[in-house]
């Protein structure tokens, strides 16, 4: 793991954070495998993962265009990335507690729920410096938050505060900056609560629901086993005995 990507598994919640607030916590090359390293390594027992920034203004402002003018990164390079957190089997929450650029911006959307600090704004560059956005970025930008929206982001590359990235539904909500923290990791425990067995089926069902093509065979087993699962019995048990449910995942 690189000093400028951290991560950590505790009580079913996994961290992962930039820690390059020297460079707007851009991903470079060691920044990218740091990632890919530390989502290869979320073990079984973690339930959902936070994703966030150490310190600095910015939360994140995209890959490394200092790498990408040098011809040492690509986009696609950045986009594999993306595409990891975003076909991850378990709930992803980001934090945004900085301003967000570029890159940053659909790094965040890949996530399944986004929670913002309310003095942040947002932008991505892409036309304002003659750069055509990968292809798997502009897809995910207009699956999660519609064409119209995806053009402002992109083709007019507006800048966006806080208050109206909520309004548009960019982020799921906001927090002052104080408060962040705590609001996240209370929801991200929220998140933890569920029963990983439905959680995974409805995450997947999901997805291929935001692409356009449900395997209904395949739905309709993970509907049955999430029927048929201890998970389903401990849930019902728990709801009638008035306790929080132990969930196995089974």
């Amino acid at each position: 793991m690189s000093s400028t990507v951290l991560f950590e598994q505790q009580n079913g919640i996994a961290r992962l954070s930039f820690n390059r607030a020297e460079k707007h916590n851009a991903l470079g090359h060691e920044e990218l495998a740091g990632i890919e390293k530390a989502l290869e390594s979320i073990d079984e027992t973690t339930r959902v993962l936070v994703v966030t920034s150490e310190s600095g203004r910015t939360f994140c402002a995209g890959a490394d265009l200092g790498q990408i003018n040098e011809g040492l990164l690509s986009g696609e390079r950045f986009q594999a990335a993306t595409n990891l957190i975003a076909g991850l089997p378990i709930p992803t929450l980001c934090v945004i507690n900085g301003n967000i650029f570029g890159g940053g911006v659909e790094l965040a959307v890949s996530c399944d729920f986004r929670v913002a600090a309310e003095d942040i704004m947002m932008r991505v560059p892409a036309a304002a410096i003659g750069l055509c956005y990968p292809i798997d970025g502009i897809e995910r930008l207009v699956n999660r938050l519609g064409v119209s929206l995806a053009k402002r982001i992109l083709v007019a590359a507006e800048e966006f505060s806080a208050a109206e990235m909520k309004a548009l539904g960019i982020v799921n909500w906001t927090s002052p900056a104080s408060e962040l923290t705590v609001v996240a990791m209370e929801y991200a425990q929220q998140l933890a609560s569920g029963a990983p067995l439905a959680v995974r089926s409805m995450l997947r069902i999901i997805g291929e629901a935001e692409s356009g093509s449900i395997d209904r065979r395949a739905a309709d087993e993970l509907v049955a086993l999430c029927a048929g699962s201890k998970d389903l019995k401990e849930g019902l048990v728990a709801q009638r005995e008035r306790r929080k449910p132990i969930f196995t995942g089974q």
